[in-house]
């Protein structure tokens, strides 16, 4: 793969990492912040680095990363087999390094330092159970970044996550029973539209409950 720090827009992707390889150079403060979203996804994490935050030292001796301790040296990557590859160092030769051994293994790579090398960019998100709303300015401004997410986290309660469950649990028996794409569709865009998110961000979860059940009681033949 080419390196190249030319900006693009990138393409927004949720990848499951879920016990796949990645591996993180560094030991750092970015370090420990790719660590807890990693972690979050379950993927296995293997971290490079000679010395650890505490953080970093306290999550190894728990067992939920692994860590060398060394330097980085070339061949490394190649021994594990990485999915993702975070060259997440204060130095920006050994960041270009691991980003060109991660493309030779076929990894994708990530140089997080401003205007690195990388194949992708990690979104600042927030969760709200299933739901994952991602913010990227495709690494031109971390900063702003955050600053959108936090402005969505007020926007975004735990009222969303109850519906989108209920949602979830509801969708097979939409599918079977009402044929018409359309159809679904305008009964979805009727139970979005209806006071049960207002209701729920209210506390009364009962009476949500209720119209949601007596909506989809109702669409349903």
């Amino acid at each position: 793969m080419k390196l190249t720090t030319r900006r693009t827009r990138g393409y927004p992707i949720l990848l499951d990492v879920a016990e796949k390889s990645c591996v993180i150079v560094g030991g750092g403060s970015v370090a420990e912040r790719k660590v807890t979203g990693l972690l979050e996804a379950g993927a296995h994490i293997i971290v490079i680095s000679p010395a650890l935050t505490d953080a970093l030292s306290r999550r190894a001796m728990r067992g939920e990363i692994a860590v060398h301790r060394q330097a980085y040296a070339a061949g490394l990557l190649t021994e594990l087999r990485p999915l993702l590859v975070f060259a997440a160092t204060n130095d920006p030769a050994v960041n270009r390094q691991v980003v060109i051994e991660a493309h030779k293994i076929g990894a994708l790579a990530d140089a997080v330092e401003a205007n690195g090398d990388r194949d992708f960019s990690t979104m600042s998100a927030i969760q709200r159970g299933v739901i994952t709303v991602g913010v990227s300015t495709d690494g031109a401004s971390p900063a702003l970044s955050k600053h959108l997410r936090t402005k969505l986290e007020t926007l975004i309660g735990a009222e969303y996550a109850t519906l989108a469950a209920w949602l979830d649990q509801a969708r097979r028996q939409v599918t079977d029973k009402i044929s018409e794409e359309t159809d679904r569709r305008d009964m979805w865009r009727a139970v979005l539209e209806s006071p049960i998110l207002d209701l729920l961000r209210g506390g009364d979860e009962p009476a949500a409950r209720a119209m949601f059940d007596a909506m989809l009681e109702k669409a349903l033949p």
